[in-house]
Parts: C-alpha cells; structure tokens; sequence
C-alpha cells in the first residue's frame, strides 16, 4: 500500500492500515482544534462492530462538540478525505476534516480558526473507488497532530476486447 500525509508526525502514532470496513466515525472538537476521533469497524462480514481506540485526547479545555458520521456499510465506501491545520503556539493540529464517499460528502467538521493562528495547511486525499486502504497519523493529549492514508495500487488490469469493424 502507498502511505500518503501525516507530514507533521509530533506526539504518538498510530496506524490503522488495512482497516478499510468503516461503519461509524466519531468526531470531538473544541473552540481550537479536532481532540479526537473513534472509528467502529466492520468485521466477520459485518457481523461483528468494533470500536478503536481513542485517537487524540480532551484537549486543554474538554471538548464542546461531538460529530459522528454512519456510513451504509458495505455499499457505502470513502473516496477522499480532506481538510486544514493550523499552526497554534508553533504546534500544527486539525483544524477541520471532510470524509467524502460514493454517495456524498460529510462535513467539514472544523473549529474556529484560532486568533492567535500563524497558517492554515490544506490537505486533500482523493483515492476513488474501493482504493482507500486505513488512516495512520500522530495525537497528543491535546489533540490530533496529523493524519494520513494508505491507498491500494491496481492488483490487476481489466482488459476490454477491442471490436473489429
């Protein structure tokens, strides 16, 4: 798999390569920045949902919204995430993500932009149909610094016969 982003790696990493069976996303944010995020996972065919562990902390001041996002597992798949960091007292942290699928967009979940912010750094990850293969990235008992993706190359080509006229 091709690992993408995640280009500010301060704090713990995780990684959740090839964890693409995605049912619930959790999002928590304050005033400055996301604190953290929780997936539930699909697995055993969907049979069996589980829930990760916390990415990211309460932040200096708690968290004042909680988002979540269900996706139509299996028919329902992402095929961009995007978003903005943002520079606070010299530490990048996100400030909003946005999880498009085959069937719409989710988002932005963001907080304010900060007064005392020195930059805002866009990112966006465009993978397409069924290629998106995990999130990674690194938090910090404040919040999430980075996240990443790993994106499945081609496994095989579809040739189309050509008709002779």
């Amino acid at each position: 798999m091709i690992k993408v982003g995640a280009i500010w790696c301060n704090g713990t990493g995780w990684d959740h390569r090839g964890k693409t069976d995605i049912a619930q996303i959790f999002i928590s944010r304050c005033e400055k920045r996301i604190n953290f995020m929780q997936f539930v996972y699909c697995e055993d065919g969907g049979n069996k949902l589980v829930l990760s562990e916390k990415i990211g902390g309460d932040g200096d001041s708690g968290s004042l919204w909680l988002d979540s996002v269900t996706f139509d597992y299996p028919s329902e798949y992402i095929t961009r995430v995007s978003g903005k960091y943002e520079n606070i007292y010299s530490t990048k942290y996100l400030r909003s993500i946005t999880f498009d699928t085959n069937r719409g967009r989710y988002g932005p979940f963001e907080a304010a932009p900060a007064k005392d912010s020195l930059e805002d750094t866009e990112f966006r990850y465009e993978v397409g149909r069924s290629k998106f293969g995990g999130f990674f990235g690194a938090f910090t008992s404040t919040g999430i610094n980075s996240i990443g993706i790993y994106v499945k190359p081609l496994e095989k080509l579809v040739i189309t016969p050509v008709k002779e006229e």
